[in-house]
């Protein structure tokens, strides 16, 4: 029976291979092309991987295929060039595993049977291919539906630690090939039954990873809903002791007028100012605690920060536009970009000479659909910068420097970018981050409408 490497069959099986990459990267990742340029692509290296199996070499194979695999991953979805890698390397495993669990049921097979099983290669072979081809999808689908609930982000080392199984896996059961298969059937089955639990063992490390997923999520949303819960309770706290001072200086105002009157009769316009004055710092003392947006969050994150410039006599002033929309942030991404950028801004004013100690801030929108949240800070140290990268002057840079890194992760997700400039005596930060980026509020999950 002649070679059929060339033959319309084979270029289908390719193509299935792609296909069931893309499949199982697309359950992790997002797209970064087209539909069109995907069905390109897809059809390109599918014609290269063809050629690679038609000139029948496993040595070839085996250090191509998996370059071609992750250029294609590369050129398809929005992941970074070690996860790629990573990711590719699992694929390829799970692959190769496949393969030899099937060779050595065959082998298994044709020992204690009375069957002639084709090789691969031969136009006999397509049968056997195609039933290995349907396992491998099902396979496929069991692990999709637990990938699609990990979110794995690109900056994770995590992901070399998964290829600890599935490699192990394939250097184990591939060694079985090498092997003289024995002649007692209990061993046979003993050697077919482990390389199916090696390839089957793959699946663990996504199922173990969805369950620790959901288990940090779980502890995530409590924190965070104990950090909202403790937010919104002083955010309501200020809002109760605002209106109890008001309604105090509104039952006092007519005392107050009728006592000017009768100052202003008697020509006692000193004592009229002397009031004024008091009472002006008394207003301006038991209103300190400001609500500057109708977000608890948001102006928790505030308050606290023109509290910490009090303390450390750093000059703050602050604009907030009226009715700003914050409802498509997060309250932890909210924390965590706001807060780092605030945070770095008063530490660097701190720094600063008294008298020189300045923070500006602004949040506006720039358009219905960019929100703008602008600093201005004073700094007193040497600027670092590994090419347009600013780096922290910290002595702890190991431990420092991690939080700018995090907001410019979280401008991009909300469609956004993160600008830092620097001036002759004031460092200017400019985070942009679009209202529509997103299909959902990440505030526990609830869908915008």
């Amino acid at each position: 029976m002649g070679n059929d490497l060339l033959s319309i069959s084979r270029l289908l099986f390719c193509g299935a291979d792609v296909y069931m990459l893309c499949r199982f990267f697309a359950a992790i990742y997002s797209y970064k092309t087209i539909t069109r340029k995907r069905f390109i692509y897809g059809i390109i290296i599918t014609f290269l991987i063809f050629f690679i199996n038609a000139i029948g070499s496993p040595a070839l194979n085996f250090t191509t295929v998996p370059l071609v695999y992750y250029i294609y991953v590369m050129l398809l979805f929005k992941v970074s060039l070690t996860n790629g890698m990573a990711y590719t390397i699992i694929y390829f495993a799970f692959v190769g595993g496949r393969e030899v669990l099937f060779e050595l049921l065959y082998r298994l097979l044709i020992h204690n049977l009375p069957i002639y099983i084709p090789p691969w290669f031969t136009a006999g072979g397509i049968y056997f291919l195609t039933i290995e081809y349907i396992i491998g999808y099902l396979f496929l689908m069991y692990i999709e539906k637990y990938m699609r609930r990990i979110n794995i982000s690109n900056n994770n080392v995590f992901s070399w630690y998964l290829l600890i199984v599935p490699i192990l896996s394939l250097m184990i059961s591939s060694s079985f090939l090498y092997m003289d298969f024995p002649k007692p059937v209990s061993v046979q089955l003993f050697m077919f039954g482990g390389a199916v639990l090696l390839y089957f063992s793959n699946a663990t490390i996504f199922i173990i990873l969805e369950k620790y997923t959901d288990m940090m999520n779980k502890i995530k949303y409590a924190e965070l809903y104990s950090v909202k819960r403790d937010m919104e309770t002083e955010h309501f706290q200020n809002i109760l002791k605002i209106n109890d001072h008001y309604r105090c200086f509104m039952h006092d105002v007519h005392s107050y007028f009728s006592s000017f009157r009768l100052l202003a009769l008697n020509g006692e316009n000193n004592k009229i100012v002397e009031i004024i004055d008091e009472l002006k710092g008394k207003i301006q003392k038991e209103t300190s605690l400001a609500i500057y947006s109708s977000n608890p969050v948001f102006n928790a994150i505030l308050s606290e920060r023109v509290s910490k410039a009090k303390e450390h006599e750093v000059e703050l002033s602050l604009f907030v536009e009226n009715n700003i929309n914050l409802d498509f942030i997060s309250d932890a991404d909210m924390i965590s970009m706001f807060g780092n950028l605030l945070d770095n801004a008063i530490e660097a004013a701190e720094r600063c000479e008294s008298g020189k100690r300045n923070v500006k801030i602004k949040v506006f929108m720039g358009t219905n659909y960019f929100l703008i949240f602008n600093i201005e800070n004073s700094y007193n140290v040497k600027i670092k910068k590994d090419g347009d990268r600013f780096l922290t002057s910290k002595a702890d840079s190991k431990h420092h420097g991690l939080g700018i890194g995090i907001v410019m992760s979280l401008a991009e997700k909300y469609g956004g970018s993160l600008n830092l400039m620097q001036k002759e005596e004031m460092f200017v930060t400019t985070l942009t981050i679009s209202a529509y980026s997103g299909d959902q509020n990440a505030n526990f999950g609830t869908q915008r409408v």
